[in-house]
């Protein structure tokens, strides 16, 4: 074979062209389609905005907080009408608050103890009430015989237990 001769180089076929620019379209349609179907429709833009905390932006506790502020009234109620006494209220109020951390934490704290809940993370104001909760609940008498009562009836102790466990739940 001469070296003088030369040859036409070897063309592609136009269907390789073809296919380039079909994958190209392909790659264009699947950034738009990730695009558009990701975005917020409408009624999710409509929909009212998640509920704040005071001093901060979303609360996704909200719901779980709504729910057992409903739960303390009722103790509240029921210790107002006479129908718990103070043990009785310092264990509904134990319930009511361990309720409260087993939606918190994912954990059913209605059977863990008190050493158990200390050593997980975030719950210092949650062990603090709970330990308050103790003497009371386990106490020899139904009333603290040393504790004066209010014109309602109501120990201060039982009050402040009640005072307590609203604040765990508003601020927790």
């Amino acid at each position: 074979m001469p070296d003088d001769e030369l040859y036409a180089p070897v063309l592609y076929s136009g269907w390789w062209g073809a296919l380039g620019v079909l994958l190209l379209l392909l790659v264009v349609g699947w950034i738009v389609f990730a695009f558009l179907s990701t975005r917020a429709s409408a009624e999710e833009k409509a929909q009212p905005p998640a509920p704040r905390l005071p001093m901060g932006p979303y609360d996704p506790y909200a719901g779980l907080r709504a729910e057992f502020e409903a739960h303390l009234d009722a103790v509240e109620q029921r210790y107002l009408a006479g129908e718990l006494d103070e043990r009785g209220l310092h264990l509904a109020l134990s319930k009511e608050v361990r309720g409260f951390a087993s939606g918190r934490l994912g954990v059913d704290a209605s059977v863990l103890t008190l050493s158990e809940i200390e050593r997980m993370t975030g719950t210092q104001h949650l062990t603090r009430l709970i330990a308050r909760y103790y003497r009371p609940s386990f106490a020899e008498y139904d009333v603290d015989p040393l504790a004066g009562l209010d014109e309602h009836g109501v120990t201060p102790t039982g009050r402040d237990s009640i005072d307590r466990a609203r604040t765990v739940v508003r601020t927790w």
